[in-house]
């Protein structure tokens, strides 16, 4: 029986675990490889930070996971992959493979600015960001009533507007009156991935949340206290959240893997990595040559069913099937309370009843994984 072998908990891997695992029958041997026992699920994570989740509610625990389709889980770190040995390094072991796929996602790019490392705390990895700010909030309480602390989201994506408003309703919600926030993107607009009538929408909310926001100012610096700006604009900062730029881990690359210059790597439309035949990148590691889309869960969701596919398909040496992604997803964006706007396409709509919408949306994927 060939080997399968699944580097990463990312999305995709989760709804590959769950179908390859519901098969009647499987031609291959499958593990997984994941340096984290628990996996998150980015949909739900604002609503961790707002209170709405607890850690169980939105983590899937991977162990458990393979437990119940008899597949083998290796918590272990990959430093290194030879494909033409077909060989997965970890620091502890080494792991032959036939068939193998990769989704590890993206982190904030810490080092594309001066200080970020050092100062600024990434939305990624989420535990790191929850201790950050239970931290923060506990400084906050023991500080004299009179003093004010400055709040920054770097990032006017969806992800950086969902954090900031996330912790935002959790300030409001335990009483604080002296925080202050802002929102810094070097765009010249938020969400410009998104159309016009979302954009509009959270301008009005982050205008009614007394958010200060700041538009074509890139970051170039952040120390202890503050974010400078290329205009030479000096931004107060007590707690600067990082939730732009992403990058790509860097041992693909030191493995000779085919990849862009930020390290993504690069595949065809069968989700295979460029000229090597067994092995697959899905998710926001990989990098579909000819296609633009956008890095995100949706579609790392939908790109599970053409990877199994392809598996199945090489291991009964049948043709691969090209992925095509859809052309319009379903956004839905929380808002921090119990509110939260949905766009497809031009169509905007928004309310307490599309939080509801999400959630049970959300809940009922991670039923899958239960």
């Amino acid at each position: 029986m060939k080997k399968l072998v699944l580097i990463g908990g990312g999305h995709t891997h989760l709804e590959t675990i769950r179908r390859l695992g519901e098969q009647s029958s499987i031609d291959v041997e499958v593990s997984l490889i994941s340096s984290e026992e628990y996996t998150p699920y980015s949909g739900m994570l604002p609503g961790l930070i707002s209170g709405h989740y607890t850690f169980a509610d939105c983590h899937i625990n991977l162990q458990e996971l393979c437990d119940r389709y008899k597949f083998r889980f290796l918590k272990e770190s990959v430093t290194q992959i030879s494909p033409y040995e077909q060989l997965i390094h970890t620091q502890k072991n080494q792991y032959h493979y036939d068939l193998a796929s990769i989704n590890i996602g993206s982190t904030p790019n810490l080092y594309s600015t001066i200080g970020v490392n050092e100062w600024a705390t990434p939305i990624k990895p989420i535990d790191r960001l929850i201790t950050k700010i239970d931290r923060f909030l506990n400084e906050v309480s023991n500080a004299p009533m009179k003093q004010n602390f400055e709040v920054s989201v770097v990032g006017g994506g969806a992800a950086g507007i969902e954090i900031l408003l996330a912790l935002k309703y959790r300030v409001d919600a335990c009483g604080y009156t002296n925080l202050n926030f802002s929102m810094i993107t070097g765009s010249q607009d938020i969400l410009e991935t998104h159309p016009m009538p979302i954009r509009r929408k959270f301008h009005q909310i982050l205008h009614k949340k007394n958010v200060t926001t700041y538009y074509a100012n890139p970051v170039v610096s952040i120390s202890k206290d503050h974010v400078k700006t290329a205009s030479g604009k000096i931004i107060k900062s007590d707690l600067t959240v990082w939730a732009t730029g992403a990058a790509a881990s860097t041992w693909p690359k030191l493995s000779n893997l085919p990849t862009t210059k930020d390290g993504f790597i690069k595949t065809d439309q069968y989700l295979k990595v460029k000229n090597i035949n067994n092995l697959f990148a899905v998710g926001d590691i990989g990098s579909i040559e000819g296609l633009q889309y956008p890095k995100s869960g949706v579609y790392a969701v939908k790109q599970a069913a053409v990877l199994i596919n392809n598996i199945n398909n090489l291991v009964n040496e049948k043709p691969l099937e090209r992925y095509t992604p859809q052309k319009h997803a379903l956004a839905l964006i929380s808002a921090g309370s119990k509110y939260a706007v949905a766009s497809r396409n031009i169509l905007c709509t928004s309310g307490k009843w599309v939080w509801c919408w999400k959630d049970h949306i959300d809940r009922n994927f991670m039923r899958k994984f239960r």
